[in-house]
């Protein structure tokens, strides 16, 4: 065998590359008794020494022939050949544009590698260590998640028109967490048997940062929502309403995400008028519709679960930085019980005024021991002015105030009776001391005795 010939040649690149006879046989789709022979410098036909050598990534002359023949054919071709200058000018572009892309690549910190098929090796550009952050024996294998899936795998993934992307984390030496996104692609040999995949990763730390800030954001923002005692609805720049929270659920028995022209499926009716609301007299959709913000209105709804209740309602529409409306919100706070406590209290003070307004008997508020009010009906059998202020001698003799008074110092929680005698009245008669609430640990009670 010649020495330094292509059996030579041959060993030392699968030295060097740390290839087995194995591989190199099921990469040129032949047997390891012809790699072996190869090694030994047997021949090779011209198909297996061009997939050969695209396999090694060495020029097929030289693999076959040496440096002798590269420089015998370099010999041979005149300097001043026309196809000689283009293919130096052609080679001068390609070197070129090889140097701004490494540039260019390492001005943006963006990592180029190669993943060896077979072997699982990776190769990575000069900068690798600096853009990961961590020492040359710490370089993160970019294929990690994909080094044990089977070829078949890899060319679904890879072997695409586009290359495939994802992302994955590097701890520095600081211990520190990066964040990459990796894009890469599977490139094949001349028999279109894969060989290698290429791809390239940057620093995605920020934006990783930045998103896992806003999803932190988003979270806390929608547990508030969520908790908040009131209804809260949003809806889209079309009316489209597409956030309700819990309470908006429990005050409506339900929520139905609709468009503008669907909001007549929520029943309402102004308190004041007793007119229905309608789609177009939400608040919602007038923030929509005509930029409105506006102030708390009630209105009694029919919610989906057939029980009626009361709410306030105001909405504000939503701008972007542009002044363009994106969008509405709209607050309903359920006020049922506030509502009802109202028409009680109502109906309470009608009922109080009518005990006042009768003219069957007379009535003193007393409060914290002294005459608050005196009905019109007592003030003209005794002479007195109902607004003035009045002490329980001008109403009864002295005798039948004291025992009042003394009654009512024990503040008894039960209608107590008390036989005494109107002042000018020559009968006694009976004296009904009704309590009515309790205020500051005091009673308030009505006196009431009949008029002869």
């Amino acid at each position: 065998m010649k020495r330094n010939g292509f059996g030579d040649r041959l060993k030392a690149l699968l030295k060097q590359k740390n290839l087995t006879q194995a591989q190199v046989a099921a990469a040129v789709n032949t047997s390891v008794p012809s790699v072996s022979r190869w090694t030994k410098g047997g021949e090779i036909e011209y198909n297996n020494l061009q997939v050969l050598a695209d396999y090694l990534d060495v020029n097929w002359i030289w693999l076959r022939y040496g440096d002798e023949a590269i420089a015998s054919l370099k010999d041979t071709m005149p300097e001043n050949n026309p196809m000689t200058d283009m293919r130096r000018e052609y080679l001068d572009e390609i070197m070129a544009n090889e140097a701004r892309m490494k540039s260019a690549l390492e001005m943006a910190e963006i990592v180029n590698w190669e993943w060896n098929v077979l072997t699982g090796t990776v190769t990575f550009s000069p900068n690798a260590e600096q853009v990961f952050g961590v020492g040359k024996q710490s370089l993160p294998n970019c294929m990690l998640p994909f080094v044990d899936a089977p070829i078949d795998k890899l060319i679904e993934t890879f072997g695409q028109e586009q290359p495939h992307s994802w992302d994955f984390n590097v701890t520095g030496k600081d211990g520190t967490v990066k964040w990459f996104t990796s894009s890469a692609k599977l490139t094949f040999d001349a028999a279109k048997r894969p060989t290698k995949v290429i791809g390239v990763s940057s620093d995605i730390t920020a934006r990783k940062n930045a998103e896992t800030a806003l999803e932190r954001s988003e979270y806390m923002m929608r547990k508030i929502i969520d908790l908040v005692p009131v209804g809260l609805w949003v809806a889209d720049a079309e009316g489209n309403i597409c956030l309700a929270n819990p309470e908006v659920k429990r005050i409506w028995g339900g929520a139905k995400y609709v468009g503008l022209e669907q909001y007549g499926e929520y029943k309402g009716w102004w308190d004041k008028s007793g007119e229905e609301v309608g789609a177009e007299g939400w608040t919602l959709a007038r923030a929509v519709k005509k930029a409105e913000s506006s102030q708390p209105e009630v209105v009694n709804i029919e919610a989906f679960d057939g029980k009626r209740r009361t709410i306030t309602m105001y909405s504000t529409p939503l701008y972007d930085s542009e002044k363009n409306i994106i969008g509405a919100i709209e607050v309903n706070q359920d006020i049922t019980e506030l509502k009802e406590i109202e028409r009680s209290l109502k109906t309470s003070l009608e009922e109080w005024e009518a005990i006042f307004e009768q003219e069957s008997f007379g009535v003193i508020q007393v409060c914290n021991g002294t005459i608050t009010r005196l009905n019109e009906v007592a003030a003209k059998a005794l002479d007195l002015k109902p607004n003035k202020s009045i002490n329980f001698t001008d109403v009864f003799n002295l005798q039948t105030a004291e025992n009042i008074q003394q009654e009512l110092s024990k503040q008894q929680i039960n209608p107590q009776i008390v036989k005494g005698q109107i002042k000018n009245a020559n009968d006694p008669t009976d004296i009904y001391i009704v309590p009515q609430r309790q205020k500051q640990d005091r009673m308030q009670y009505l006196l009431m005795f009949a008029l002869k």
